[in-house]
């Protein structure tokens, strides 16, 4: 009996070590899927479905609660929350933030180092009672997007 035990325990512990089922916020394999850089507003760190997007400081707008529904070798979607504070309040430490639907598309792969990544990601959110995509680009290791409110 405790052989038997002995032998399960240890089969669960390689079934785990090679499922590639990993803790820790998904650390990018460039062998397998695309990553996506700066999901932290970090630089070239690389991400595999990352919980949020940070884009700056300062009142800039964030991303959290995602939820990767797709994440392949040409194009990756999640929905989560887009987080933004109402346009010309200032001083923005001073600002609340509120919180809106929004879906996220990364596609346009490129190669960093060896790592292929997400360059390209399209935010869709409703703002002014129509929906809206802003796209941005990950250049020299941080996201542009256009200078528009939200300003992502």
């Amino acid at each position: 009996m405790k052989i038997a035990k002995k032998i399960l325990a240890e089969a669960a512990i390689l079934g785990m070590a090679f499922s590639g089922a990993a803790i820790g916020g998904g650390a990018a394999n460039a062998s397998t899927v695309p990553a996506v850089y700066a999901a932290n507003a970090n630089g070239w760190h690389a991400y595999v479905k990352p919980g949020h997007f940070y884009f700056g400081n300062g009142g800039a707008p964030y991303l959290t609660q995602l939820h990767w529904t797709s994440w392949n070798g040409t194009s990756a979607w999640a929905t989560g929350k887009l987080w933004t504070q109402k346009p010309e309040c200032s001083p923005s430490y001073k600002c609340p933030y509120y919180s809106r639907w929004a879906g996220v598309y990364l596609n346009t792969i490129r190669w960093h180092n060896g790592t292929r990544y997400y360059a390209r990601m399209a935010v869709k959110f409703w703002y002014a009672g129509k929906w809206r995509w802003d796209v941005g680009w990950f250049r020299n290791g941080f996201w542009t997007f256009p200078l528009v409110f939200p300003y992502l």
